[in-house]
């Protein structure tokens, strides 16, 4: 794989002094992309990243063009790179024309060796696409044939460039030696005379004082390592004849990314001339979790073969009643994973002289990952039309995703959702080197104005106040969340914070609003502050610290808020009552993938990660006490003059609006609980400690977290029940049910509401599917069953994605004013693509496999196609389909040739007009 670094020439000898000349370009070869003289330009402008306009062109530029079109400025510029480029090389061709006549007694080289195969098994990477040759598979018998002749490199005796050489590119992981050598010509290297040194930059403008520039002289008298192992390296192995090898150490803490190779040769007389040799392809160096001490250091090989070695996993979707992990090929090791995970990091305007850092390396990516003002990989969209792109579910994986990034230009592609977004993140970590997995939290807070509670607004009628009372409340529940994982260490922060860390790449929903504002000319690369999220140390979350970077509050919030409803009432003096909700708390469960499981047919290989984020009190406490305030949990154990002068103030109306002084509890309060009732919960040990100080360390840190509490009732006695739905196949109907008893001796007049709405995941409401109010009187000791039933053929035109269902109830009792409200969610059910291959799969030998289902839905499926994907199987590709009748059982055969052999995974989606989503896997063992 040529080096996208390298002068478009071929490799040679050229002055030091015309590499330094003014106005010479670094030239920018994109490997991807036909025009170079646009690459080049911008490369040599030492401006890598994309201008923050679609058309890759600044504002500026678009002054200049006086509002001509973009393929015209496209043209221009071009135009104008390629004239740029003729004309250097012109110049540096004439230079070289009379440089050559002069006499010199430096050394020629004739080739520089990088074993990239070879390298790559000492240093794992040998699963890279850029480290194998076309089409081959590193374990197959020709490949480890071709490596044999250096697999124990430090017994060599002799080496044969000729045959060793390859197209391959090295991989390397930071914190290890590799091996290079390095062949003269014309005479023998004379260590009394000759200096020989290897020179490795990285960025634009490398310099030794910034790390980003190493040179290490050829000392033919140094056989072992005699630096600090934090400093580069380099040792002679052998020297035979026109032959030089040595071994090279990259130390711990380098800079990750792409390094430019070039040998340097000059003579000991002062003030001679220096010759450099650039190297045909330029070396990968990543984070090494192998490395004790690198700071993504993982101490656990399992872990490791799960969070960086596996290119397939799952992202957990769906409802918390009903969790299920769709299946994902992370692709890490693909061609396109790193020359795309470099340009993204070019694009995020991360320093280079930062990216060794790992905290800002996953923070930078973050940022890139979700495209806004026309730069980075991934648009972001969650209702409405998806013609002008690709709808998020028909994704199998990450690497087609980076080919049509690469392929158009560096545009951002459409479109991806919240699961995406991980999935593409850890397919990007894991590529640099850095563990990673998607973590999936259900019923997932998304709190806009940072008051740790997700605030509802209902009027008389029961109907949703979109934006609360004055328009500005954009605080959401979405189904369910999913971010990334980091495995490093933080030695930013105080001890005891290393491990996992939550970095969340979807845009939050003040940027997806704002995201085409008037604001839009001042936003760069480097002003997407508000787009980033994370670092956050998973256990700064757990223990409620978080003040510590980055972004915690958010995370926090997301997994703990509370959800409180208000609804109109003439008798408060703010026009809103408080309305107890039931059994729908934020971060239910948050789930992951369990190493070394795998389950293609269930999710037997679920992993229950909650206790990370919550303690177990944390999350009993503010996933059962319903009838309490999440907020409340912030004073327990607190007083001041001013809670003892809200004590006395305790028998008056003290809601108040959200942000408005509130009325807090007394210790005495505190102690007798009124709000929650330890008989109901006979689980709660009431060791709370570790709970309290939790929320009371979140509330300290977020500006606007203030209690909001109503008296409670004096009389509850009508007990009302939302029955959690079973599951429910798509095109059969729908029964809701909220079920009523009256606990008391009195009668008792209810008025009810229950409605049904389809939603997207993200919360927001699409259609009405149906509604029943009702207003009866309830005899003592009775019981009353409120229903709503929904055919196939009412809801079949209104749900919208991926199935979901929003249930909301409301209720109030004249006689004691008691209220209550429920809302749950669920998942119209979906039949599983099921995948089956003939005969026993071999590396280059024709393979078929069968996808098949059967037609749920009594209506003809149109404009189908299948799209599948397999790592080391088959290339993404979507394949169009014909109609499928009613009823009807379809299967698709599909030839493919599998290039790797292994344990390898098949994934496949199924997607119409009328019914999408339909998924599959397949594991497959390839033979070589």
């Amino acid at each position: 794989m040529s080096s996208p670094l390298n002068q478009s020439g071929s490799p040679g000898m050229v002055r030091r002094s015309m590499m330094n000349q003014q106005g010479s370009p670094t030239l920018l070869r994109h490997s991807m992309s036909g025009n170079s003289g646009l690459n080049n330009l911008a490369n040599a402008s030492g401006f890598p990243r994309r201008n923050t306009d679609q058309d890759g062109m600044g504002s500026n530029a678009i002054a200049r063009s006086g509002g001509n079109s973009a393929a015209y400025r496209a043209s221009l510029v071009s135009h104008y790179a390629e004239d740029l480029d003729r004309r250097r090389r012109a110049e540096r061709a004439v230079e070289e024309k009379l440089t050559d006549g002069m006499p010199s007694d430096n050394l020629k080289i004739d080739s520089v060796e990088l074993f990239a195969r070879d390298n790559a098994r000492e240093h794992r990477t040998d699963r890279y696409e850029v480290v194998l040759d076309s089409g081959r598979d590193i374990g197959s018998s020709s490949t480890m044939a071709r490596s044999r002749s250096m697999t124990n490199m430090t017994s060599m005796t002799s080496m044969d460039y000729h045959s060793s050489s390859s197209p391959s590119t090295a991989v390397l992981r930071r914190g290890q030696p590799f091996f290079m050598a390095v062949r003269v010509k014309d005479r023998n290297f004379d260590p009394r005379r000759d200096v020989l040194r290897a020179v490795f930059t990285f960025g634009p403008n490398p310099q030794v004082t910034k790390g980003s520039k190493v040179v290490l002289p050829f000392r033919m008298n140094q056989r072992e390592f005699t630096r600090a192992p934090q400093k580069w390296d380099m040792r002679i192995h052998q020297q035979e004849g026109f032959n030089v090898s040595c071994q090279v150490h990259i130390p711990a803490n380098a800079l990750v990314g792409l390094w430019r190779v070039n040998i340097e040769t000059t003579t000991s007389t002062p003030g001679a001339r220096i010759d450099e040799f650039r190297c045909k392809d330029d070396i990968y160096i990543l984070f090494n979790p192998f490395c004790r001490e690198d700071s993504v250091y993982l101490d656990d090989e399992e872990l490791r073969r799960e969070y960086l070695m596996n290119d397939t996993g799952k992202v957990f979707v769906g409802t918390h009643h009903r969790p299920k992990g769709r299946r994902w090929i992370y692709g890490q090791f693909s061609d396109v994973a790193l020359p795309a995970a470099q340009l993204l990091l070019g694009q995020s305007g991360l320093n280079p002289t930062e990216r060794g850092n790992p905290v800002q390396v996953v923070r930078a990516i973050a940022s890139i990952i979700n495209a806004n003002e026309g730069f980075g990989l991934l648009e972001g969209k969650w209702e409405g039309s998806f013609e002008d792109g690709v709808c998020p579910w028909t994704w199998t994986g990450s690497s087609k995703i980076f080919e049509h990034y690469l392929r158009n230009g560096s545009k951002p592609v459409k479109y991806g959702q919240c699961w995406v977004f991980a999935a593409v993140a850890t397919s990007i970590f894991r590529a640099l080197g850095i563990p990673a997995r998607p973590v999936t939290n259900f019923v997932s807070a998304r709190d806009t104005n940072h008051t740790l509670s997700v605030d509802k607004y209902f009027d008389v009628f029961g109907e949703e106040m979109k934006g609360g009372p004055d328009g500005d409340n954009q605080d959401a529940l979405w189904n369910f969340h999913a971010w990334t994982e980091v495995w490093m260490s933080r030695p930013d922060l105080q001890p005891g914070y290393n491990g996992w860390q939550a970095v969340d790449p979807t845009p939050p929903p003040q940027c997806r609003q704002n995201g085409s504002g008037a604001d839009s000319k001042s936003r760069g690369p480097l002003a997407v502050e508000g787009f980033r999220r994370g670092p956050s140390s998973v256990e700064s979350v757990r223990r409620g610290e978080i003040g510590f970077a980055f972004d915690t509050p958010y995370l926090f919030a997301e997994i703990n808020a509370e959800v409180t409803h208000f609804q109109e009432d003439e008798t408060s003096h703010w026009g809103f009552k408080k309305i107890p909700v039931n059994n729908y708390q934020v971060g239910r469960m948050i789930l992951t993938k369990r190493p070394g499981a795998d389950d293609d047919v269930s999710d037997a290989d679920v992993e229950d990660i909650t206790g990370l984020y919550k303690t177990l009190d944390n999350a009993s406490r503010y996933q059962r006490q319903s009838d309490g305030c999440f907020n409340s949990l912030f004073n327990q154990g607190m007083t001041s003059p001013y809670l003892e002068r809200r004590d006395r103030e305790r028998e008056r109306d003290m809601i108040q609006y959200p942000g408005t002084s509130v009325r807090r509890p007394s210790a005495m309060d505190i102690a007798r609980k009124p709000w929650y009732d330890e008989s109901r919960y006979p689980a709660d040990s009431g060791n709370t400690a570790a709970d309290r100080m939790s929320a009371m360390n979140a509330a300290r840190s977020v500006d606007r977290a203030q209690p909001i509490f109503d008296s409670r009732p004096p009389n509850e006695d009508i007990q009302f029940d939302l029955v959690e739905q079973e599951k429910v196949a798509w095109g059969q109907p729908l029964n809701v049910q909220v079920l009523i008893q009256n606990r008391s001796q009195e009668t008792r007049t209810i008025t009810t509401y229950l409605c049904a709405n389809s939603v997207y995941y993200t919360g927001v409401t699409a259609r009405r599917l149906g509604r029943n109010d009702r207003q009866f009187v309830l005899q003592p000791g009775s019981r009353e069953t409120l229903q709503l039933r929904i055919s196939w053929e009412e809801y079949r035109e209104r749900v919208v994605d991926y199935g979901y269902i929003k249930v909301f109830s409301m209720a109030s009792v004249q006689e004691t004013k008691q209220s209550w409200s429920a809302e749950d969610d669920f998942q119209l059910e979906k039949p599983k693509l099921d995948i089956q291959v003939r005969g026993n799969p071999q590396i280059g030998q024709e393979c078929f496999a069968t996808f098949s289902f059967m037609n749920p839905v009594p209506v003809t499926l149109t404009e189908c196609e299948f799209a599948f994907e397999g790592s080391g199987l088959v290339r993404a590709q979507t394949v169009k389909y014909r109609d499928v009748k009613p009823g009807e059982m379809i299967s698709f055969v599909q030839k493919f040739l599998p290039r790797f052999s292994g344990e390898r995974k098949l994934v496949a989606t199924f997607n119409s007009r009328e019914l999408g989503d339909i998924v599959g896997s397949r594991p497959i063992h390839v033979r070589e």
